[in-house]
């Protein structure tokens, strides 16, 4: 009897070690409240306060989350501007996002295939124009299906609304206030490109390379093969000291149109970073005016 009344305290023991060390085990991030897993997602698909957004460019009709709306962020570039990809000012911003239906007090789920930037273009917008109960959805689509979550054809009825846009004018910066961040030790430029876009190797404008002192972080690498769900906060936090991009400088983030750059900038906000600019401009500009200093190993 005693040693069945041992075996049972130690399996219990056990039980709950291994309980605690699966929670300890849990991916967190400073910033958690940004990202929403599925598991989360399939529980409030019924949610009055919640607005879900898909913004895959294909695939919608076949299959899509529950109740969410499509979204083509294709319309987020401004035709007029003479930088290609720019995103769209304010009150065209405003104006689309009443044609979708989105309300300022309504919680908003974003959601893009997986290893795609559409999701986080749209978190950096709205954003950017006040908008700040947005939340992503940790490997988008991909892991959605792998979850084997409920799948629906039809998409729910558009209803205008009255949103109102505010931009937050600390966050975006033109090519000046760039140029002031190279070799200034209180800011650090990141280059979220590919390693042959920084070395100059794949030439996408008038000129190849990189901004001078930049450093490059593929945006990508922060995600896991498979289902792309974020890597744990370790792995990025060790990633980012690696490169020298630290919460107590600040940083200027870019890459060929800013897609890219805006899935850093979310990966950064993820990761408790503060003190971010985004270079909307980024090296489509950058590259194709003649002035501009850049590093080019090739060319060295």
């Amino acid at each position: 009897m005693r040693k069945f009344l041992f075996i049972l305290i130690a399996c219990f023991i056990l039980s709950t070690y291994l309980t605690m060390e699966g929670a300890a085990s849990e991916v967190t991030y400073p910033n958690q409240q940004l990202l929403i897993g599925v598991e989360e997602l399939a529980e409030r698909l019924n949610d009055p306060n919640l607005m879900i957004i898909d913004t895959r460019n294909e695939g919608y009709g076949k299959g899509h989350i529950p109740g969410a709306f499509s979204f083509d962020t294709k319309k987020l570039v401004d035709s007029t501007h003479p930088v290609e990809g720019y995103l769209i000012r304010e009150k065209p911003f405003e104006e689309l996002m009443k044609t979708l239906g989105v309300r300022n007090e309504v919680e908003l789920v974003i959601y893009d295939a997986g290893v795609d930037t559409a999701a986080t273009r749209l978190f950096y917008a709205l954003e950017l124009y006040g908008h700040n109960n947005v939340r992503v959805l940790n490997g988008g689509y991909a892991a959605w299906e792998a979850f084997e979550g409920e799948q629906s054809t039809t998409g729910p009825e558009v209803k205008t609304s009255h949103f109102k846009a505010k931009t937050s004018p600390q966050i975006e910066v033109e090519k000046e206030y760039v140029k002031s961040g190279i070799d200034n030790p209180n800011k650090i430029i990141l280059d979220v490109r590919s390693r042959e876009e920084y070395k100059g190797e794949d030439v996408r404008t008038k000129r190849g390379g990189h901004i001078p002192t930049a450093v490059n972080i593929e945006w990508k690498e922060v995600l896991t093969d498979g289902v792309p769900f974020f890597k744990v906060a370790d792995d990025i936090e060790r990633m980012l000291q690696q490169a020298g991009v630290t919460k107590d400088k600040q940083v200027i983030i870019y890459c060929q149109k800013a897609n890219r750059a805006s899935h850093m900038y979310f990966t950064l906000r993820l990761m408790g970073f503060d003190h971010l600019r985004m270079y909307e401009g980024s090296w489509q500009e950058w590259g194709n005016d003649l002035h501009t200093p850049i590093t080019n190993p090739n060319e060295e």
